[in-house]
């Protein structure tokens, strides 16, 4: 039997039975994610296919794809260049964190532990920052790396608002270096693929984890130290004090 004759619902009965609406369907096919109908005179039947793809379309939606890359991905699955199979596997190792900063829950005395002798109020700045989060009698840390690096500088005489401040530019200013990174990666790769080479995500993937941490602090720790050495040229950073009083500077008779 062909898919053609297969496709024998109309578009309500494909809505009902796969709990899509009408109009969500069409939208689907004017982005080129679902396959068109066939077409019998003037009316349009469905078929088992369009239901399986409205499938995987919910599902791929439910790991936060967008239409776009829906639309792509299904079309890369339809000529063969890949498997949902790979697919699914490669976002899973994507998903993988690439450090061992890893979400860990504290109890009320393990946070109390870590932050005695600090100065009252840090933990509700803490807390207000997103840093901790409280969940009944624990807190959640999402990062443990920047609860350290906040408590870091907070001994040092930096609140926790600034380090968050802190996060906030590092963040936004890192994200747009790496989608460039990752495209320029990726266009490399693909050259290498037009030549003769194998245009494997897999191999990129393997390429950049080992050594994203490692380049992303050695070239920010420089460009930390060519920022303050300027500032400090420009008369804009004063060198720390040695703490000697008044009384010090005097010659003594």
């Amino acid at each position: 039997m062909t898919e053609q004759d297969e496709a024998t619902y109309t578009i309500d009965q494909l809505a009902a039975l796969s709990g899509v609406p009408s109009r969500t369907i069409r939208f689907y096919q004017s982005k080129g994610a679902l396959p068109a109908p066939v077409r019998r005179g003037r009316k349009a039947y469905y078929g088992p296919s369009h239901v399986e793809r409205l499938e995987l379309i919910a599902r791929l939606q439910d790991r936060g794809l967008q239409i776009r890359a829906i639309r792509n991905l299904v079309a890369q699955l339809d000529c063969g260049q890949t498997s949902l199979e790979d697919w699914l596997g490669f976002e899973a190792e994507l998903r993988t964190p690439w450090s061992e900063d890893v979400p860990q829950l504290l109890s009320e005395s393990e946070i109390q532990q870590r932050l005695a002798g600090r100065p009252p109020g840090l933990l509700a700045a803490l807390v207000k920052s997103g840093l901790l989060e409280r969940q009944a009698n624990q807190y959640l840390v999402r990062s443990p790396a920047l609860l350290n690096m906040a408590l870091t500088l907070e001994a040092n005489g930096i609140d926790v608002e600034t380090a968050h401040e802190a996060t906030s530019i590092l963040a936004r200013h890192l994200s747009k270096a790496a989608n460039e990174l990752s495209l320029h990666f990726q266009e490399a790769m693909q050259e290498r693929a037009r030549e003769g080479g194998l245009d494997n995500s897999g191999q990129l993937l393997n390429a950049l984890k080992p050594v994203a941490l490692d380049a992303a602090a050695v070239i920010f720790a420089q460009e930390i130290q060519n920022a303050l050495e300027q500032m400090l040229h420009e008369g804009r950073l004063a060198p720390v004090t040695s703490g000697h009083g008044e009384d010090d500077e005097k010659p003594r008779k």
